[in-house]
């Protein structure tokens, strides 16, 4: 495989080893968020060092959804830059929807009927008829009677597929005149939405909020944001334009991200009080991931070192296993571990029992479950 794709004389669609790393790392941000929090967000202190708590990384773990959603978006668009830019086929809207739901469906349904499965020998919630209705279609938290997932990191998926299903009507809008209002309708969107959102349940438990406020019209800013470094990637590579030194995109994309991270620590609890970053930190993130997707792509040396290694790229082949099954084996785990132990050596015995343990589901996963359906369609759908 070409280790530096130019999307202008190669196959566009192949695989950017440094953009599957970096989806392993969303997963392994999440999952570390999940294990930190659930033995109790212990601070983790270096000798001598005591950088806001210790725990700043871990405790922003969470902020892999948004790696995910963008990222998301930045590759699935590459298609249909293609076609707006170059005169490419356009995707089959018809074929393409089938394969995200075959992407999406059979991990989950799997996951879904084990957990059924559990719950008929008591181990678990066993859901009504409606609620099992509901999770067919991952209709959660949505109409007049709100279903909340059997697995809370469900709540995610419809989001993301909500975004697949507007992928198509979005493309036409990649003319490149049209990018500044492309832009600034997505983030108009996403801010009102938030802010009336907020006015509406102001008052409601910070569960509620986060149900109501992070649906998809909140989110539709960061993944109209990695439409349009996706497209931008097409564009300058279909001119023969690449940067000489990718690794200071890098470089000035990972300085926005902890600016961007260190300004909600400081926010803190604020945030959710309707602090003016609750309607734009989103957007924030994912306009500082944009220089690190680029130099991924671009294959830049260091974002080549640190992600495009073996362990990243297979981290980022089982990344949704990993997503999936995390939360089910921490919950399992976590009973088993004495209550006397401290935060810290909870933490510590968790992570060292969830992280293979997961990867090893994961794997299983991919293996019988998901990759039976990736082959049947191009890697760059999958």
């Amino acid at each position: 495989m070409n280790s530096k794709p130019d999307i202008g004389k190669t196959d566009p669609y192949a695989e950017l080893p440094a953009l599957t790393g970096l989806r392993g790392f969303a997963a392994l941000w999440v999952l570390l968020y999940h294990v930190w929090a659930m033995s109790g967000a212990p601070a983790l202190r270096m000798p001598g060092v005591d950088f806001l708590r210790g725990s700043a990384f871990l405790s922003l773990g969470w902020a892999g959804v948004d790696l995910f959603f963008c990222l998301s978006a930045f590759l699935l668009v590459l298609p249909y830059a293609r076609w707006r830019y170059s005169g490419a086929r356009r995707p089959d809207s018809g074929r393409y929807l089938m394969r995200r739901a075959l992407r999406i469906y059979p991990a989950y349904l799997f996951q879904l009927a084990v957990l059924l499965a559990f719950a008929a020998f008591g181990i678990g919630r066993m859901p009504g008829l409606s609620e099992l209705v509901a999770h067919l279609f991952m209709w959660f938290y949505l109409g007049w009677t709100w279903v909340a997932p059997m697995l809370g990191v469900w709540f995610t998926l419809p989001i993301e597929f909500a975004f697949y299903l507007m992928l198509p009507f979005l493309a036409p809008l990649l003319d490149r005149r049209r990018w500044t209002w492309l832009l600034i309708g997505a983030l108009a969107t996403s801010i009102a939405y938030r802010y009336f959102a907020f006015t509406a349940y102001n008052g409601e438990p910070v569960s509620t909020l986060v149900i109501v406020i992070e649906r998809l019209p909140g989110r539709i800013d960061q993944f109209v944001i990695g439409m349009l470094a996706g497209a931008a990637f097409v564009a300058a590579g279909l001119r023969g334009w690449r940067p000489r030194r990718p690794g200071l995109w890098l470089c000035a994309g990972l300085a926005g991200l902890m600016l961007t991270c260190a300004t909600l620590l400081f926010v803190g609890d604020a945030y959710w009080g309707g602090h003016p970053l609750l309607f734009i930190w989103h957007a924030l993130f994912s306009i500082s991931l944009v220089p690190v997707l680029l130099a991924c792509a671009w294959a830049a040396p260091s974002a080549m070192a640190m992600l495009a290694n073996r362990p990243m790229r297979h981290l980022g082949d089982i990344s949704f296993g990993v997503y999936l099954w995390h939360m089910p084996v921490v919950l399992a785990l976590l009973p088993l571990l004495p209550q006397t132990w401290s935060p810290v050596a909870r933490f510590w015995a968790l992570l060292g029992l969830v992280l293979p343990a997961s990867v090893l589901i994961a794997n299983i996963s991919y293996r019988f479950i998901e990759r039976p359906f990736l082959d049947r369609k191009p890697k760059h759908l999958s």
